[in-house]
């Protein structure tokens, strides 16, 4: 399964509390959050295609890190994840796309080979992990509604396509000015494939707050 990856690193991070973005802090030996996730799919033969996503403020430092790394492609980002990720579609050259936030570096290679063999039968996959806390619907202060936890999941990423469908989801949504939360979301509203849940892991999980760095 060949695959093209949108690595997002575009993101200020503010509820980190650090002086530059949360994915450049050296997690081991030199080696930062971003160099984490990187790493991962730089070791993958499957992955033939980087783009990776930046903030305007970090061109220097990605440049000066990562610039003359053929394996990598540039790009600055948008304001937004999903304008982000959108600029990332258009330049993607292989039939299936992973979409992954910089900020997740406990991602595991077994998770990317669940990933990979799901697409070889589905056009829409996800990471994701049940729920372990009960979810409540709120209105003007109340308990409105308690959800079905066993229902329940909480999405990760990677979040992989087929392209066509995923860079056509995305064009509709920037024509419409619409928003959505991660890029699943994205296929639910503009189209009719179904989007299939590939078991994750919680260490999976994506650093934003600076406990989640034990600081």
């Amino acid at each position: 399964m060949k695959y093209s990856l949108c690595l997002l690193a575009a993101g200020k991070g503010t509820r980190m509390q650090l002086p530059y973005n949360k994915v450049f802090y050296e997690v081991r030996d030199g080696d930062t959050v971003l160099d984490a996730s990187l790493n991962l799919f730089l070791q993958d033969p499957d992955c033939q295609q980087i783009l990776l996503m930046y903030a305007r403020d970090d061109k220097e430092y990605m440049q000066e890190r990562y610039g003359q790394r053929k394996e990598i492609e540039l790009y600055e980002g948008g304001k937004t994840r999903q304008e982000s990720a959108y600029i990332a579609l258009k330049h993607v050259v292989c039939p299936y796309v992973f979409i992954h936030d910089a900020a997740r570096p406990y991602l595991e290679r077994e998770n990317i080979e669940l990933l990979k063999q799901t697409l070889e039968t589905e056009d829409a996959c996800l990471l994701m992990v049940p729920s372990v806390d009960t979810v409540k619907i709120v209105r003007d202060g109340y308990v409105h509604k308690t959800l079905l936890r066993t229902e329940l999941y909480n999405a990760q990423t990677p979040q992989c396509f087929k392209t066509d469908l995923i860079l056509s989801c995305y064009e509709r949504s920037m024509q419409e000015k619409r928003q959505a939360t991660d890029d699943a979301q994205l296929v639910e509203w503009y189209s009719d494939v179904p989007v299939k849940v590939v078991s994750g892991n919680l260490d999976n999980r994506k650093i934003t707050l600076p406990k989640d760095l034990g600081l």
